[in-house]
């Protein structure tokens, strides 16, 4: 017989946290066909968003056609602020204290090793409200970490200080940081994102 205790308990973590998964395909415009690196561009890109009423946890995997020549991929999300919100509030949103980073930015690699997959967890402290009842995330960087050592620079969103491509540009770094453009995407600005509740 089980214990009525802990099917409750059971219960009560099902009914008190969500989850969310969205999927990206991310692939290179087929206009571009000069370069053999564009192979490593075309991927899904998964994230699976879990929260409860204290804490969320973000995993994100990603799913490359030719796996071969990649050793990892990098990503660096951002806290969208407050005048892109549709709210009266003059504060900013603060948003989850993630671990190793706190509020705001956050970065996670998927490593070859571990599958393309990762996951970070942030807490949300109640006592500290910022006003805000939700979070919006968008990703700020993607890169390709090749095993040669070149990175492919994936434009996601706009790069103010042109070190990195707006979206939809794709961009070849060599190991001597020399770039090259490989083609374009068909992602659109700031379009790769989610969003938290509180």
């Amino acid at each position: 017989m089980k214990d009525p205790r802990r099917a409750f308990i059971f219960l009560l973590i099902i009914f008190c946290s969500s989850t969310n998964t969205v999927e990206y395909e991310i692939a290179i415009s087929e206009s571009y066909t000069n370069s053999e690196k564009i192979k490593n561009v075309d991927s899904k890109l998964v994230y699976t968003i879990q929260e409860s009423s204290n804490e969320v946890t973000l995993q994100v995997q990603s799913f490359p056609q030719n796996p071969e020549e990649i050793e990892s991929y990098s990503l660096v999300f951002d806290l969208k602020f407050r005048e892109d919100y549709e709210t009266d509030i003059d504060s900013l949103c603060i948003g989850p204290s993630w671990e190793g980073f706190g509020p705001g930015e956050v970065s996670i690699n998927l490593e070859k090793n571990k599958n393309f997959t990762n996951s970070i967890t942030g807490l949300i402290n109640k006592k500290n409200s910022d006003g805000c009842n939700n979070y919006y995330y968008y990703l700020r960087f993607l890169t390709v970490n090749l095993q040669n050592g070149e990175n492919i620079l994936i434009g996601v969103a706009t790069d103010y200080a042109k070190n990195y491509p707006d979206a939809p540009y794709v961009w070849l770094q060599n190991k001597n940081n020399q770039i090259e453009e490989l083609g374009s995407t068909k992602i659109e600005k700031y379009s790769l994102n989610f969003e938290l509740s509180r």
